[in-house]
């Protein structure tokens, strides 16, 4: 009868706790459900970085942004966005005050605006080894001088050739480009042809000024020292 009361007493114990742990469940899920939390809990595919640009699409207002983060390299060729948390901004805050909210509960992540007024968001301390080389002659393909995923693919690349022949110890990772490219159009933003000596940090900055949306640039080190880098681009507002 001992024996058995005690397994009754354990048996009530870890209802207990489960009725605890589904409370706090129903309690977060409430509030990611009012906007007032959100976890982006990875690591996980850099695509996940959409997650946290929803959050910044609705502030930004036409303007242009830059989302630059140190990312996880599990050993692979991939590169994977880090956790971030977030909450939505208050309603009717835009800019820099709104973007300073969203990203207030997380100490690793930075926001500033720059003279020309883009948002910049670091989320991490991210190696600017990459963002800082100089490409004496940028080419830009028709397409990515009116498009900016084609664009920021193309630059990207350009930076891995150059890493290559200059035995330089970074490179692209895994990357998947899915985009149909536009043509030249009358009035339509768009790229020039060529840039000429220019850091990748700087061709990135003029995609994103360019067509008022948000250029995302991850970086991490593999095990074996090598540095990858990733950058993206996604409308704004």
């Amino acid at each position: 009868m001992q024996l058995r009361g005690c397994r009754d007493a354990r048996r009530l114990r870890r209802i207990a706790a489960a009725d605890r742990c589904a409370a706090l469940l129903t309690l977060k899920a409430l509030a990611v459900a009012l906007g007032t939390l959100s976890v982006v809990s990875t690591p996980a595919n850099v695509g996940l970085g959409h997650a946290v640009v929803n959050y910044l699409r609705p502030v930004l207002v036409g303007g242009a942004a830059r989302v630059d983060y140190a990312g996880v390299c599990p050993g692979s060729d991939k590169l994977f966005l880090p956790d971030v948390a977030v909450q939505a901004a208050p309603l009717g805050t835009t800019g820099i005050t709104a973007v300073r909210h969203i990203f207030r509960n997380d100490p690793q992540v930075t926001e500033m605006q720059d003279q020309s007024g883009m948002l910049r968001i670091t989320i991490g301390t991210v190696s600017t080894t990459v963002l800082k080389t100089r490409i004496p002659f940028l080419t830009l393909s028709p397409p990515a001088q009116y498009t900016p995923r084609d664009a920021v693919y193309e630059i990207a690349m350009t930076a891995n050739n150059y890493a290559k022949a200059h035995r330089l110890s970074f490179g692209i990772a895994e990357t998947v480009l899915d985009v149909i490219g536009r043509g030249p159009a009358k009035g339509d933003p768009h790229l020039p042809p060529v840039m000429k000596d220019v850091t990748v940090d700087e061709a990135l900055d003029s995609v994103a000024k360019t067509f008022k949306g948000i250029v995302l640039y991850g970086s991490c080190r593999r095990p074996d020292g090598k540095e990858l880098f990733r950058s993206d681009y996604i409308d704004g507002s």
